[in-house]
């Protein structure tokens, strides 16, 4: 009788220790996201020097700015009709290389702006590049939110290489290319990109 009573008590003790691992794991799972999230929104680790240092203000007070261009390593991805290019393609002009996606909040929310600064630009001159991570077979989703956004054009990595080539760690995350392709600029974090700031920034790397 006695055995019989201890083998559900045996067991009621490890379900109540797994859920207990389980709640914690998950708990603190959940806690450390949500603390590198408020890191890179806040800008914890964000230095403006440089040149380029007296336009992270405003719109742009979250800029990092560098002491010097630095080298980006060039991946290939695909355009909106499918074809490879290359992020060397576009060496010759300025670029505003915004790294999104549909399911990312913030994303959405600044991609118009990104569509009103390309507008006071010839693309060949200052072109804004908008790199969704998303699958490939979202793209239907990608093409209607840029769409809505105020059409910028298609591009999309499905392997997700900025990440872990560009050391980017959240989004959305929008990098600054100078003509030679160099980067010197980045801003983690959603960013009005149609202020007067930024026009300010591209005029300087434009000329």
């Amino acid at each position: 009788m006695k055995k019989a009573v201890l083998i559900p008590v045996a067991i009621l003790v490890i379900a109540i220790g797994v859920a207990l691992g389980i709640w914690l794991f998950v708990g603190g799972a959940g806690w450390l996201m949500e603390k590198q999230q408020s890191e890179f929104e806040a800008g914890s680790t964000i230095v403006a020097e440089g040149p380029l240092k007296a336009y992270a203000t405003g719109a742009l007070a979250k800029l990092e700015t560098h002491a010097a261009p630095r080298p980006i390593e060039d991946i290939s991805f695909l355009d909106g009709e499918g074809k490879t290019v290359k992020l060397s393609d576009f060496k010759g002009r300025v670029v505003v290389l915004n790294v999104w996606a549909t399911w990312c909040a913030p994303c959405k929310v600044e991609m118009p702006t990104l569509a009103n600064l390309q507008k006071g630009y010839d693309p060949q001159k200052v072109l804004v590049l908008p790199l969704s991570i998303d699958k490939a077979e979202d793209k239907a989703a990608v093409e209607k939110e840029l769409k809505l956004s105020g059409g910028l054009p298609v591009y999309m990595d499905s392997e997700i290489q900025p990440m872990s080539k560009w050391g980017i760690v959240g989004m959305p995350t929008t990098i600054i290319l100078d003509k030679n392709g160099q980067e010197v600029a980045r801003l983690g974090g959603e960013a009005k990109w149609d202020a007067p700031e930024v026009k300010a920034l591209l005029d300087a790397l434009a000329k």
